[in-house]
């Protein structure tokens, strides 16, 4: 009996400065942790793999293709690019110039209306 109140007194010295929750918390933590650390395994593996891959498709690619058949494509590619950008341009503008007329007749038109609106209420 007397070691059973000692052990319930204890219990509850522990629980008064908070042991067992700091246990818990420091379970978690712990799991968490470990979690952790195996995923940065899992992702390290992954990352060696990519880049073993990686090496072996640049390997690949080093003796197939040549700077002399990729750069006319290149060349050719870059100034259809610059030609589309030009004429958006142009076609902003353009869309632009159209806005603004067709704003200014809009305004102008919705004041007619009003106009005459206001002519037969008096």
């Amino acid at each position: 009996m007397q070691l059973y109140g000692q052990q319930q007194l204890k219990g509850n010295a522990t629980d008064l400065f908070g042991i067992k929750e700091h246990d818990a918390r420091h379970d978690e933590a712990e799991r968490q942790l470990r979690r952790l650390i195996e995923q940065l395994a899992v992702l390290s593996i992954d990352l060696g793999v990519t880049r073993t891959e990686l090496r072996r498709l640049s390997l690949t690619v080093e003796g197939k293709v040549s700077e002399a058949d990729v750069d006319p494509a290149l060349i050719a590619l870059d100034s259809g690019v610059k030609d589309a950008r030009a004429k958006l341009a142009k076609t902003q503008e353009a869309a632009e110039e159209n806005w603004v007329v067709l704003s200014a007749e809009l305004a102008s038109s919705i004041d007619a209306l009003r106009d005459e609106l206001s002519g037969d209420e008096a």
